[in-house]
């Protein structure tokens, strides 16, 4: 099993122990591969080698070093209207080594690797945290779209077996299994519910254990349903649908100044009609069009936003919520214009979340508010 870090969070490397007295720096070279480790892919645009030196302080004979901000800037988030795990996951490969102010090596080479994935740890997890999950999801709970695909992401080197049952009776079994290779690490699996209503996913774990997430169906007659997908603390993309009323809006901006069309002396060339072909100049003194702009504007463009509402949801959905408000990836699938979804990059324009219960606040609804994350007038260069 592989040890996971989650590059949103530090993760510090400590060099062993040199006790030569010609110690004078450390190298450390990190090494960031997809494929297998028997087989890495070549050439690969997240695969990048980093190589540092940096002196000991004082009179230690070792040094620390955070390799996650590098290892983080190797990802490729890209959500289609599939979720891809190619490079959600990455091979880091971590080798130190001692050397003489000269640079003449000292003492032996040592070298870990590690499997990369662009979550975080809390607060509370402190230090290196590299705890495991096996549904890449916060709680074991999740509602989903009647009649459209339920995506589970989930740890593929420890999850054996994936079923979906109704009341207790399979529906869909799905078997896992792990080829070493960095980009299925992160397995979604893909029900689809307009086979039929399923209330449960029972994962199956490596030694028997089994974890049981309840699911919720949710239908909605009357509103267009608009569905976030995002990039959860795990480093894995999840959804969350929003089934009432949305609203769109549009913000511009644009800039203005003063125009001079003011014409001193206006020459005008007034071509007669064929079959004549010499040109007429009409001049013209002090005078200016009243059809021209003397306030012009330049630089307009705007910017789409939309307000959702999720309608009433589970207190189970809380974390997912606190999730989507640290997310750096958001995208927006309206299915108001396609049955099959058009897909936006968003960005979540709330700052603050006020976290509901079912014993303060009874029922529960969330509004947010996304911006699109491009500008109307394409300006792409």
């Amino acid at each position: 099993m592989s040890t996971i870090i989650r590059t949103r969070s530090p993760y510090f490397i400590r060099t062993p122990e040199e006790t030569d007295a010609t110690l004078g720096y450390f190298i450390i070279q990190i090494s960031i591969k997809v494929g297998s480790l028997t087989e890495l892919t070549p050439c690969s645009p997240a695969s990048n080698l980093y190589i540092l030196n940096k002196k000991p302080l004082g009179a230690e004979t070792s040094v620390s070093f955070d390799i996650s901000e590098i290892v983080n800037d190797s990802f490729i988030q890209n959500y289609t209207s599939l979720p891809s795990a190619i490079y959600q996951s990455l091979w880091v490969i971590v080798s130190t080594s001692a050397s003489t102010l000269a640079g003449a090596p000292i003492g032996n080479v040592t070298t870990t690797t590690y499997l990369a994935q662009e979550g975080y740890n809390t607060f509370k997890e402190g230090v290196n945290y590299t705890g495991q999950k096996q549904a890449l999801i916060s709680e074991n709970y999740l509602e989903y779209n009647k009649g459209k695909h339920i995506y589970l992401p989930i740890n593929n080197e420890t999850v054996d077996n994936v079923t979906f049952n109704y009341n207790g009776s399979l529906v869909q079994s799905f078997n896992i299994s792990d080829t070493g290779y960095s980009g299925q690490k992160i397995k979604y699996i893909q029900f689809n519910s307009a086979v039929g209503t399923v209330d449960e996913a029972v994962v199956s774990l490596s030694g028997a254990n089994i974890i049981i997430i309840k699911l919720r169906e949710i239908e909605e007659c009357k509103y267009p349903v608009n569905k976030i997908t995002f990039l959860n603390r795990w480093g894995a993309f999840q959804d969350l649908f929003f089934f009432k009323k949305s609203t769109e809006s549009l913000n511009t901006t644009s800039e203005n100044y003063n125009a001079s069309i003011f014409e001193a002396r206006n020459v005008q060339l007034s071509p007669p009609r064929p079959p004549v072909t010499d040109c007429l100049e009409n001049i013209t003194y002090n005078t200016y069009s009243v059809n021209e702009h003397s306030k012009k504007t330049y630089n307009a463009n705007g910017v789409e936003s939309i307000t959702l509402n999720s309608g009433y949801v589970s207190e189970l959905n809380n974390s997912y919520f606190q999730e989507l408000m640290v997310s750096e990836y958001v995208w927006l699938t309206d299915y108001s214009e396609d049955d099959s979804g058009v897909i936006y990059p968003v960005n979540l324009k709330e700052s603050s979340f006020n976290k509901k219960t079912g014993l303060n606040d009874g029922l529960i609804n969330y509004t947010m508010s996304f911006e699109k994350s491009f500008s109307i007038v394409n300006n792409i260069r």
